[in-house]
């Protein structure tokens, strides 16, 4: 660990490289201990005009939010909802002002629509989970779900408390749920082998009294995949001793495999439910959702198990996009508290000479510069719609000496393709500019960044070829008619819920219905769009990226992506939103595909779109960059991760959720205890018995 100097006149000098959530999550938590300000003097160096990294959000016509892809929290996230409260509390808005309290940027979602391909169909699985009064902000209640014990405790629980509802018939499988839940707090040898006999005693009444009632008979096929799921991860829990080795201890072994040696049924295994975890961090090869799913068994143990024990409700979902609710808030409380933002700054390389146990020097490019050449003058990056403090979706060209050369030439500043030069180049000296740098970009990014480095250093050479990245492509589509018009069925939900789609058809399996933001965009008071969808899913990169100079590469897997959401559209519709299809609204005519005309247009045509040209309006986006890639957790990479204080430099620390988090999943979740672990490395605080999920000794 690089430690705090206790006898430094002046405060240490960190250079935090990268603007995403794990920056920001280090400079938060070294701005929140006293006197921060004698202790450390931070500066932020970011590539073009805004803040977020893969959750970075952007504003385009009508001021709609365009994002990366689909953003939320879970009641799960321990780390990050803890710390978005404590933002909010440190932000100090007005009562007058929107979005002045945790309580009203986030808002608790309980329910999720899941599909199954049944009898050459899809059908709906919706899933309401209970909710509980417990509180992310509460330090008491973070304690009640802070272990493995803990977490089985509550899968136990909910399975007691619906099954009920279901059938009389699940009433002996209630009390021997009880009979578990009396032992599993306990932590002896015997307790463990009495938890695995009756463990196995429940699978055995399933599989006895609930699988031969499975047939044509939803509710009860579901409900014994719900049981064999959540059955086979208690026993395999249990067995192998993951309370005392650990999750890291079945790394090696890919989640399939893990369930099936506990005992899973094929139907299970390959259920909505158990695909889940995989399908929303995007565990495909290379992207591939036409291969099979690879996640490392601890890895998607973690992450699953500890879904189910969730503070207040199993989904919390932002009020506004990513940027108003999670990102404005961050900056704004970090500029008040004195750390600096250098924009336009993109790291070209991190110098070390072989064998040194130091970074030299740090590259950057400037890519543009200031007007106000004044002492201390920095970009102004915010601006604000509905009283929203909001990113815009390219810089304030008149803060910029290049500006009108950027805007006439369109020129995309946060893209590596990019056929903008560097108006500047700098070097930031170690022990001159910086005593500590933290590199908390993607780690997709690294070999292009890093070459010295990974040229004379083995584990991270491991770390990059065996922590795998895939590409995520993503569309947000406004429609003109309301969701229920469009034929989302809302008999299964209650009418106020966000329906949060998963397990859907590939590639954009993800989908959610989030109309609720259309009130922070300037739509006109009539004539505007009522509802709003997002999709999103992974992209296969079969083919490796080409060469930086080749600028025509973005414009490429854009159109390709562009053409994909057509293809979606056109095959998948038809089950998702049944009113919205050509043979419902002018028969006769595809009984699944998108009728386009039902997407709302900002802007008239001459001649007027008809057809898929309607979706021109729309948007996509491809996440191709480096630093966009979503960081998958294979069998065998979690060895690989290092950890926030062993770069194998004295003063680079590592942020982000590529380093070993112990929950080791790329979320913003993994992101934040990525940020916290930085924190830990350069300052001893946050303890690590305070970052939940961090194995502790």
């Amino acid at each position: 660990m690089t430690g705090v100097d206790a006898n430094a006149s002046k405060p240490q000098r960190i250079a935090i490289l990268g603007g995403g959530i794990a920056a920001l999550t280090t400079a938060f938590e070294l701005t929140s201990q006293p006197d921060h300000q004698q202790k450390f003097d931070i500066t932020f160096y970011q590539m073009g005009w805004r803040l977020g990294g893969k959750c970075a959000t952007a504003r385009g016509p009508n001021d709609r939010i365009e994002e990366h892809g689909i953003h939320g929290f879970l009641g799960c996230y321990y780390n990050a909802l803890p710390m978005m409260a404590d933002v909010y509390q440190a932000l100090g808005r007005k009562p007058d002002q929107p979005l002045a309290t945790f309580e009203q940027a986030f808002h608790q979602e309980s329910f999720m629509l899941m599909w199954e391909f049944r009898d050459n169909t899809w059908k709906q699985w919706p899933f309401t989970a209970p909710t509980n009064s417990m509180s992310p902000a509460l330090a008491a209640d973070l304690a009640k779900v802070s272990t493995v014990n803990q977490w089985m405790h509550a899968i136990v629980d909910q399975m007691a408390n619906q099954f009920m509802a279901i059938s009389p018939i699940f009433f002996p499988l209630k009390l021997l749920f009880e009979s578990v839940m009396d032992k599993l707090l306990g932590d002896s040898e015997a307790e463990s082998a009495n938890i695995a006999h009756l463990l196995d005693d429940i699978r055995s009444w399933v599989r006895k009294h609930i699988e031969p009632l499975i047939e044509n008979n939803d509710a009860m096929r579901r409900a014994f995949i719900m049981c064999d799921y959540l059955l086979s991860l208690l026993i395999g829990t249990v067995e192998d001793d993951i309370r005392t080795k650990g999750f890291d201890s079945i790394d090696n072994e890919n989640f399939s495999d893990w369930l099936t040696r506990h005992g899973a049924a094929i139907i299970t295994v390959s259920s909505p439910l158990a695909l889940n975890t995989v399908n929303l961090s995007y565990q495909y090869p290379k992207g591939d959702t036409t291969r099979t799913a690879l996640m490392a068994a601890g890895c998607y143990l973690h992450w699953s198990l500890r879904s189910f024990a969730y503070l207040g409700a199993f989904a919390w979902l932002f009020e506004a996009g990513t940027g108003e609710t999670i990102i404005a808030p961050i900056y704004e409380v970090l500029k008040k508290r004195g750390v600096k933002f250098e924009f336009f700054h993109k790291v070209r390389n991190l110098k070390a000479a072989p064998g040194s146990d130091r970074i030299d020097a740090i590259e950057l490019d400037v890519q543009a510069t200031l007007f106000d050449k004044t002492t201390g003058a920095e970009y102004q990056p915010l601006t604000n719609i509905k009283g929203l403090p909001a990113w815009p979706g390219h810089p304030f060209y008149e803060q910029l000496e290049q500006g009108a050369d950027l805007q006439a030439q369109d020129i995309d500043l946060e893209s590596y393709w990019s056929p903008w030069k560097p108006v500047a180049q700098k070097s930031l000296v170690a022990g001159q500019d910086f005593d500590t740098a933290v590199f908390a970009i993607s780690i997709g990014a690294i070999p292009y960044l890093c070459k010295e480095i990974l040229a004379s250093n083995e584990p991270w050479r491991q770390m990059v070829d065996k922590i795998t990245t895939v590409q995520t492509q993503t569309m947000q589509l406004w429609f003109e008619p309301t969701s229920e018009e469009l034929g989302c069925d809302i008999a299964f939900k209650n009418p106020t819920d966000t329906v949060i789609g998963a397990t859907y058809i590939n590639p954009l399996d993800g989908s959610v219905d989030f109309t609720h933001l259309l009130k922070w965009e300037n739509w006109p008071a009539t004539g505007g769009p009522k509802s709003l969808w997002y999709f999103s899913g992974a992209m296969d990169d079969n083919d490796p990226p080409p060469p930086l100079d080749d600028h025509d590469y973005p414009a490429r897997q854009y159109a390709r992506v562009k053409a994909q959401c057509i293809q979606y559209l056109q095959a998948s519709m038809g089950p998702l939103l049944p009113k919205a299809t050509t043979n419902y609204l002018n028969p006769p005519g595809d009984p699944i595909g998108l009728d386009f005309s039902v997407l709302h247009q900002y802007a008239p045509t001459d001649p007027p779109a008809y057809g898929t040209k309607r979706f021109d309006q729309q948007f996509w986006r491809a996440n191709i960059d480096p630093t966009e890639r979503y960081v998958t957790s294979p069998p065998g990479s979690t060895a690989a991760r290092l950890k926030a204080w062993d770069s194998g430099f004295s003063n680079l620390v590592l942020a982000g959720d590529w380093i070993y988090t112990g929950l080791n999943v790329g979320s913003v979740e993994g992101t934040v205890m990525g940020g916290k672990l930085a924190a830990h490395a350069i300052s001893n605080y946050p303890a690590l018995k305070d970052i939940i999920g961090y194995p502790q000794p």
